[in-house]
Formats: structure tokens, sequence, C-alpha cells
């Protein structure tokens, strides 16, 4: 129906903008006198046909020639916007236009309402508008067949790095554009259509920014000691680890330490979608006396970030910003809390809180 409905209004349009034309030259022709108001209409019709190849037309050849080019390039635009219609699958192979979330997955979904194709496959790419650069990835969807009347959902995952860039950049810059590129074979005649569709922030369905962007932790399950010449417990409470520390009186200052590190090699998190422009960690860390302690956050083979804290029990929350470090996240093995007898009380108790990864 869709389909009948787009080839008549190519032909209603076409015969509207002929008339039109032809009755331009009928005034022109009134205008200067060579024929009647009553003429008008008469020569209008007249001229239509012979431009559609009916009909013979006396007198000025100039304007047998202009009505004949223009009947010829018009006919030749209708065959061809009739071809694409009537052959091309390009109205009833749909690919839904908004976006929808549940949970950590988002949804599309293609619709066939035509005959079976087959050899479907969908690009999705991010573009900038301003800039009009790529982010130089895309994602592929290739679907063997759909049959007629079918309907599939495509479901991904926000976690993906590919995925939870672009929704955030749709969401947090106007200019960012997502494409899907649409391509297809017609069982029938085996013609092949192409159609490509853009998605921006009207188009996303049950996800905002704040969603996107709640706070990820890296809970204290991850957090693991270490003891050279001296001892450490790790009490893990909840989202608090509790820790007490001991070094014998003949500790080294400056060779001893214990230390309790995250592990994140065991995170199963996707920390590679993580801008090191807008995203930075967040920590509570206090203790019952005065406390000295290395901060240091190792990446394999980025070298390694390191920071001197003087804590206590009104410490408050450390953020440590990825963008004043150079350090990309998705290369982070290890966060390490170093505690050296040096300048330290022999024993101290201290408490550490769920790290957490925060997108601006």
């Amino acid at each position: 129906m869709q389909k009948i409905k787009k080839i008549t209004e190519t032909i209603f349009l076409f015969i509207i903008i002929m008339l039109l034309i032809c009755l331009g030259i009928s005034l022109y022709y009134f205008l200067s006198n060579k024929i009647s108001f009553n003429q008008i209409l008469g020569k209008t019709g007249l001229y239509f046909l012979y431009t559609i190849g009916y009909g013979a037309l006396e007198g000025d050849t100039i304007i047998q020639n202009i009505l004949a080019i223009i009947g010829i390039v018009a006919l030749a635009l209708m065959s061809t916007f009739l071809t694409i219609n009537l052959f091309w699958r390009l109205d009833d192979v749909i690919l839904a236009k908004n976006i929808t979330k549940k949970d950590d997955e988002l949804f599309f979904s293609l619709q066939n309402n035509g005959k079976t194709i087959c050899n479907i496959q969908i690009s999705f790419m991010l573009f900038d508008t301003n800039t009009l650069e790529s982010n130089g990835k895309a994602r592929d969807f290739f679907i063997p067949m759909l049959i007629k009347k079918a309907k599939i959902n495509l479901n991904v995952d926000l976690n993906d790095t590919f995925w939870y860039q672009a929704i955030y950049n749709l969401l947090t810059n106007p200019s960012k554009k997502l494409y899907a590129i649409l391509s297809f074979v017609d069982t029938k005649n085996g013609q092949s259509s192409l159609k490509v569709q853009e998605f921006n922030i009207n188009n996303i369905e049950g996800l905002t920014y704040q969603d996107l962007v709640k706070p990820i932790n890296i809970t204290n399950e991850l957090l693991q000691p270490i003891e050279y010449g001296g001892s450490i417990v790790l009490n893990k409470e909840g989202k608090i680890v509790k820790g007490k520390y001991h070094f014998p009186k003949n500790a080294k200052k400056n060779e001893n330490f214990v230390m309790a590190f995250y592990n994140f090699h065991a995170s199963n998190l996707n920390l590679e979608k993580y801008n090191k422009n807008t995203t930075y960690l967040t920590f509570k860390i206090k203790a019952l006396q005065d406390l000295h302690v290395t901060l240091e956050i190792k990446a394999e083979n980025c070298g390694a970030y390191s920071q001197d804290l003087l804590i206590n029990k009104d410490t408050d929350c450390i953020n440590i910003y990825l963008s004043s470090i150079n350090i990309n996240l998705e290369k982070v093995g290890e966060i390490c809390f170093t505690i050296f007898p040096n300048n330290n009380k022999l024993e101290n108790e201290l408490e550490i809180s769920d790290l957490q990864i925060i997108t601006k």
C-alpha cells in the first residue's frame, strides 16, 4: 500500500509540474497578445499533450524544442522515480527510529513489511557534524535473512565501549550524530538497496545523562594486602575496609612496608569506555592517628603515578582526575596504598571506602 501511494504521488506531482510549465507558456502568449484569454486553457492542454509525446504543435519552433526537451527530461526523471519505488525496498524495510534501554542493554528493531530479504547488514557510526569527522570506529550487524512481515530485535550491551561512548556523546554533545547504514538484497528480484538513518538525542528513550554517568564501584572485595617487614590485616565490612598494621621496632624505615591495593585486573568492568578527559577516581581514606600514605596508580606500559597523602580521622574524599595524570584507565593494573615506617607510628588503624569511577 505504501508503494502504491508513493507511485501515485510521483505521477501526480509530474502532471502538476508539467501543467504549470505549459500554463506559464500560455500566459506568456496571452500577455504578448498572441492568444486571447479564452484560449489559455486550450493551449495549456495542447502544450501538455505535445510535451508527453501526443498531438502536434504548430508555430514557433523554439517553443516546440523547449517543450520537447522538458518532456524528455521530465519523463526520464519520472521513470527513474517509478523504477526506484517499484523495485527498491526503501520504504518497507524499517529500522526503528528510537533507541530504547532496559537494564544495561539498548534495543533496536528491524521490520520487514515486504517480501523476504537477505544479506542484511547494519553499520553504526558516530559522526561529528561540526568537525565533519567520525570517531573511526563502527559496529556492524549481519542478518542472513528476514522473511516477509517479520521483525527482529537487536540488543547491544551499554557497557560495550562503542555504545557507551556513542550514547554519552549523543547526550552531551548536540553536534554528535549516530548514523546507521542499512543494506540488503531483495530475494525476489536480486535488487540491492541502501539507506542511511540518523539518530540523535531525541531518539533515545529511557536513558538520561544521570543514568549514564552514575558512579561505578570497584568493590573492596578486590582490595588485597601485601606485607614486607610488617603486617596488615584488612577487615572487609561492606563498602568500608577497616585495616590494622604493625611494624616491629627494628623495621627499616625506607625498606619495609605494608600495602593495600586494588587489583583492577580482577575487575569485570569495561574500563576502556571511560574517557580520561571526563573521568576521575574517588575514594575515602582516614586513619585513627596521622598517617603518611603513598598512593600509586600503576599502568601497563604507561608508567605509574605517585602521590604522598597525609591523612587523619577527618580526611574527606580523595579525587584523582585522569586528565591530570595522563594515564588511560584501561591500562591500570593496580591502585596501591603503601605505608612505610618512616614518619609513621609503628601501629595504626585506617579505613578505606569503595573506589569509584565517576564520569562528569
